[in-house]
């Protein structure tokens, strides 16, 4: 395999990870790069020899490599072959015995106390909090569920006596049926209109290297748009401890736990459309003998995912 592919692989495995066009010619001297023409490659490789010669030239084996063919419209025989390679669990050498980084337009040798540095990600405690979303409660589905009572309450009293039950205030359907109730049920249709949409927020906490992490502490921080909560659009009604410990002692490579103390719950008003942003939680996992795990999920994004999914289920 060409040397030049073999040092783009390391690269790669060695800072994010990232994919490789192989079909396609550059014009290196344009910056960002620019592709200059698409001759593609034999269509004949199958993907998992072509794979298979990739994992043979980086050191060690890197798993995860994946290689997609995507023939090429005017010329049935050629190909542009998609290569996906994961980020590196340690240090990866290419065929020519030399480590590779990746900047921003090429690669580029490593010294050695970056090569170090990688070779030491497996033996560092990695973990990470994700939140997802339990239970999603819509103002309007609220209002639906009470109206449908009110009505079938109705029905069962017109029922009993078999003539309508007209009470002391009318009120019409959208279609301008009419529809008697008593005040009462009038104030508990009207106050229906305005109830919020309901969202619960869990926590679980995975550890995502390749050590086995035992009890972790953890720190949560907020950040808010004061506007929506100063004015009562967005409140919450259970909040997230800002700092605690999980009381599971061991937690192995892979494994999940849920974070029983860290549910959230909030309301926001019907028609508050929340933006990237207006709420975001930032965390923290303190580990032993390795640095703290940090991260950042955007609350708000989640929200109006749920959201608009539960008014789409309707």
């Amino acid at each position: 395999m060409d040397r030049e592919i073999s040092a783009e692989i390391s690269a790669l495995a060695n800072t994010e990870g990232g994919e490789l066009f192989l079909g396609i010619d550059e014009d290196r001297k344009s910056r960002p790069r620019v592709a200059t023409s698409i001759d593609g490659s034999p269509a004949a490789l199958a993907p998992e020899r072509l794979q298979q010669l990739i994992e043979s030239h980086v050191s060690p084996y890197l798993p995860g490599i994946r290689v997609h063919r995507v023939l090429l419209s005017n010329q049935p025989t050629r190909a542009v072959f998609v290569v996906r390679i994961p980020q590196g669990s340690t240090a990866n050498q290419a065929n020519d015995g030399r480590y590779y980084g990746r900047s921003e337009f090429e690669a580029k040798y490593l010294p050695d106390h970056e090569v170090r540095l990688r070779m030491s990600r497996g033996k560092v405690a990695r973990s990470i909090i994700i939140a997802r979303v339990v239970a999603v409660d819509l103002g309007l589905a609220r209002e639906s569920r009470i109206r449908a009572e009110a009505e079938a309450k109705r029905a069962e009293l017109s029922g009993r006596t078999g003539e309508p039950i007209e009470l002391e205030v009318e009120r019409r359907n959208p279609d301008g049926t009419p529809v008697f109730y008593n005040p009462h049920e009038v104030l508990k249709l009207l106050s229906a209109q305005l109830l919020p949409d309901v969202v619960n927020l869990d926590f679980v906490f995975r550890n995502d290297g390749e050590l086995t992490v035992r009890a972790p502490a953890l720190e949560f921080r907020e950040s808010r748009n004061k506007r929506l909560f100063d004015e009562g659009l967005v409140r919450v009604i259970k909040s997230v401890p800002m700092r605690f410990q999980l009381e599971d002692p061991i937690i192995y490579p892979g494994d999940e736990l849920a974070i029983n103390d860290a549910r959230l719950s909030l309301e926001c008003k019907r028609e508050t459309v929340l933006a990237t942003g207006d709420y975001t939680l930032s965390w923290k996992v303190f580990l032993d003998n390795s640095p703290p795990s940090l991260g950042e999920i955007d609350l708000a994004s989640l929200i109006e995912t749920a959201r608009r999914q539960g008014a789409g289920d309707r």
